[in-house]
């Protein structure tokens, strides 16, 4: 029977928009879930059925059938991958991902990506979401090099990791010799040999009656013996500019402790960090700019760049990179099956999968000590639950009314 017809369209309404509450009712219920992307519910006319043909007035005929419609079905759920807001929590292992890219986590058996980035540190120095999967990226080398894009692993810091010494290699001094002849300034620094020891420098210049000239003596108070480049003159231009050495050069340096025998440099002067080394009428200021050896460090901290690379903070003033987080993007993400607990998993649908980090991927950093919100409009899903509620109810009476009107031919035979 025709009503038949008008019955099943308002049965298929009440479904689809009774979908529709379902998807908007998880809408709401995660607009605190950190990484969420909502969703929303197209529709789509469900068929026709043609009721007969109306070309009896041929090619001029305004249509060729009589159709009335079927009802309604859902056409697809699609989730909005839009950025949500960012918002600072102050742990640092807390991430979250400004722009596009998804973080790579992993069970024993499954890889899945995810926005939500509050990540911690389990017993065993690995970085894991809530979950306890494990978050995947690139472990540096033990000379603290990170190879990106290749095959990611778990992330892994050792707490009790040790920064290895470094032998001293060069010293800086800048500044402004000045004074008459048996004048003298004398600088000093530590350095360090191969085991981390540090040894006492003291350089001392001592103006010559010669004009635009100093000596110079190196002598090591803490004892080892050393093969050259202790004593020696420096020479400055008419203007008060260096003319020559450039640099003092200490050769075979024995700290006499078992350490190994090294060589290093005394710069006078660096151009590249804008230090001068001159002889001017004024200060005798010169003065030990720096020297790049250290001794062994203890980890302290950990902190995690833009780049997503986790930097180790340790007691002798050194930063070490230890590993860097990888970052996963598909070329469709609306391809990606939602499979709780704010997991995706690439599928067909979502095209290659590319991994890597993200300094490598263009508008695409990390920030740390913060988590992406849910990206819900209240007020949008608001709106939305009263429409489809209207749209429920006039579905209703669509059945409820047809179920009279079938009522009344069924009245007829009495």
């Amino acid at each position: 029977m025709a009503l038949i017809r008008a019955l099943n369209s308002g049965v298929s309404g009440l479904r689809s928009f009774q979908t529709k509450m379902d998807v908007i009712g998880n809408n709401i219920a995660n607009v605190e879930t950190a990484g969420f992307k909502s969703s929303r519910v197209s529709f789509a006319e469900l068929m026709n059925q043609n009721l007969g043909r109306t070309d009896s007035g041929g090619e001029s005929s305004p249509q060729m059938n009589n159709q009335v419609g079927l009802g309604v079905r859902i056409a697809s759920i699609d989730r909005d991958f839009s950025q949500g807001v960012m918002q600072n929590t102050g742990r640092g292992t807390d991430l979250a991902i400004e722009g596009n890219g998804f973080f790579m986590v992993q069970d024993n058996t499954q890889s899945f990506m995810t926005r939500a980035g509050n990540f911690v540190f389990n017993k065993e120095g690995q970085l894991v979401d809530q979950g306890g999967r494990f978050v995947q990226g690139y472990n540096a080398d033990q000379n603290g090099n990170i190879q990106s894009g290749g095959r990611t692993d778990n992330i892994r810091i050792d707490f009790e990791n040790v920064s290895p010494p470094r032998e001293t290699e060069e010293v800086i001094v800048s500044g402004n010799l000045a004074g008459e002849e048996g004048q003298s300034r004398v600088v000093s620094t530590s350095i360090y040999d191969s085991q981390g020891n540090a040894h006492s420098l003291i350089v001392e210049f001592t103006k010559t009656a010669t004009d635009n000239e100093w000596d110079y003596e190196v002598s090591f108070p803490d004892g080892g013996s050393v093969g050259s480049g202790l004593t020696g003159t420096v020479s400055f231009n008419s203007d008060g500019s260096l003319n020559t050495p450039a640099e003092i050069n200490i050769g075979g340096f024995d700290p006499d402790n078992g350490a190994n025998t090294f060589d290093f440099d005394i710069k006078l002067g660096d151009a590249g960090q804008g230090a001068g080394f001159t002889q001017y009428a004024g200060s005798n200021n010169a003065k030990v700019l720096s020297q790049d050896g250290h001794t062994e460090g203890q980890l302290l901290d950990i902190e995690i760049d833009g780049d997503g690379r986790l930097q180790g903070i340790y007691d002798n003033g050194q930063n070490r990179a230890l590993a860097q987080i990888a970052i996963a993007q598909v070329q469709n993400n609306d391809g990606l099956e939602m499979v709780g607990a704010g997991l995706f998993r690439a599928t067909s649908a979502a095209g290659e999968q590319f991994i890597s980090s993200a300094q490598d991927l263009a508008e695409t950093s990390v920030n740390s000590g913060a988590l992406e919100g849910s990206n819900v409009d209240l007020a949008k899903e608001f709106t939305e639950m009263i429409t489809s509620q209207r749209a429920y109810q006039s579905n209703a009476r669509v059945i409820s009314t047809a179920d009279e009107m079938l009522m009344e031919a069924v009245n007829l035979k009495r």
